[in-house]
């Protein structure tokens, strides 16, 4: 045989054994870090028992059952889970066609979702998930709800044995929840484009970094026999950054009116910023987080661990605002600012810290609510019979800047404090 022949028999019996090898040993970090067996980093709140993991050399399939226990101090409280896996393996990784669903008393199964995953060799994974259209009647307790289908992109990466997240979107255009009872009277709950996204890394194995995430709510409303409630356009858009090894959040959040009945709120604006958090607590809280997928915490370390992560907090300070927060009513307005700092403080127990905050603490509030505000509250109060069913503005009005301490001026109540 020609010593080229045996050159090339040598190199492709050396690279399919290395590429049976590395698939062998990919395999079992597949199974170790996707299927948690033998991870001990695993969260243990997600229990999985592998019955069937059969991968060939391109392709293969796994199916599992799961327990997924909430509060690991109250293992007695679970879902059960089921799933089936469609594994072909590529030049970067794995492509996974999934199925989850959850399992009830009775073995009846419900689908969840269908999945759609690529895992590259290196961790990262970027998944779809599709939850189908569907209802769920009980006519026991009277109610039906009903869905459209639900759609969710996931990205991620691995650390530390350990998956987090570093995308996330979620979609659902419509969700509703009714009475079938017809002696109990019509009700019905409606929530219409609901979207979340966020680009903030979530994970146990990760530190704090630079995101945002913004949620959406089309309409909501409730309808019954006497209430009628109806909202839109909801948003809430929130930042997190990280510079110098603090933290600091800010949130906006905004409603383009809301109906009760007949009144009707508009031009709602509430803004909140939590600044220069000290970073090592932040991480603290993370990994106490962290903890509570690990192992049942007893109340007292759980309040021993707060109270830790509390000193922290206050090491290195605290400044709050919320500006520029207000709202209508059939053209009248209420509005609010208020802001708050305290400086770094350093205490050994419980008392000598309310004595430094009462010492420390600054901060500035100011509120105005107009008069024809204050009446249009008073007569929705009337319609539900809340309060003594008083509609005298003025009386009301000096009744409030006196327990509030307030300004009267011919059209606002003015309120201030400050320290």
């Amino acid at each position: 045989m020609k010593k080229t022949v045996i050159a090339t028999l040598v190199g492709i019996a050396i690279l399919g054994g290395g590429a049976v090898g590395g698939s062998v040993y990919a395999d079992k970090k597949l199974k170790q870090d996707f299927y948690f067996q033998s991870n001990s980093k695993a969260d243990k709140r997600l229990k999985i028992t592998l019955k069937e993991f059969d991968m060939g050399v391109m392709s293969g399939k796994a199916s599992w059952t799961g327990e997924f226990i909430p509060d690991l101090c109250h293992t007695e409280d679970k879902f059960s889970l089921r799933g089936e896996d469609v594994i072909t393996r590529g030049l970067s990784g794995y492509n996974m066609k999934s199925k989850l669903y959850l399992v009830g008393e009775n073995g009846k199964e419900f689908l969840l979702f269908n999945g759609d995953t690529d895992i590259s060799w290196a961790g990262g994974f970027n998944s779809k998930l599709t939850a189908p259209a569907s209802s769920y009647q009980n006519n026991e307790e009277g109610i039906k709800v009903t869905w459209d289908a639900v759609t969710s992109n996931i990205s991620g990466g691995k650390a530390d044995q350990r998956y987090y997240l570093s995308k996330f979107d979620f979609d659902l255009p419509s969700v509703s929840m009714q009475n079938i009872a017809a002696e109990e009277g019509k009700f019905l709950v409606q929530m219409n484009n609901l979207k979340y996204s966020t680009d903030t890394i979530m994970g146990q194995a990760v530190k704090p970094q630079n995101g945002t995430a913004i949620f959406s709510l089309g309409s909501f409303k409730v309808e019954s026999s006497n209430f009628n409630l109806k909202a839109n356009n909801i948003k809430s858009e929130s930042e997190q950054t990280v510079k110098d090894g603090k933290v600091t959040f800010i949130s906006r959040n905004t409603i383009g009116d809301i109906e009760v009945n007949q009144a009707k709120f508009d031009r709602i604006q509430q803004n909140f910023s939590l600044q220069d958090l000290n970073g090592e607590a932040v991480e603290r809280a993370n990994a106490f987080l962290a903890r509570e997928g690990q192992e049942c915490l007893s109340p007292e370390q759980s309040q021993a661990e707060i109270k830790e992560i509390a000193k922290l907090l206050l090491k290195s300070g605290l400044k709050v605002d919320s500006k520029g927060n207000q709202i209508y009513l059939d053209g009248s307005m209420a509005k609010a600012d208020a802001d708050a700092s305290l400086p770094p403080i350093a205490y050994e127990n419980d008392q000598q810290l309310e004595q430094a905050v009462m010492e420390k603490l600054k901060y500035n509030a100011a509120v105005e609510v107009d008069k024809k505000f204050i009446e249009g509250i008073l007569k929705l109060m009337a319609v539900y019979g809340i309060g003594d069913g008083s509609t005298d503005v003025e009386s009301t009005v000096k009744e409030l800047a006196t327990v509030l301490d307030g300004e009267v001026t011919a059209d606002k109540l003015i309120v201030k404090r400050s320290k």
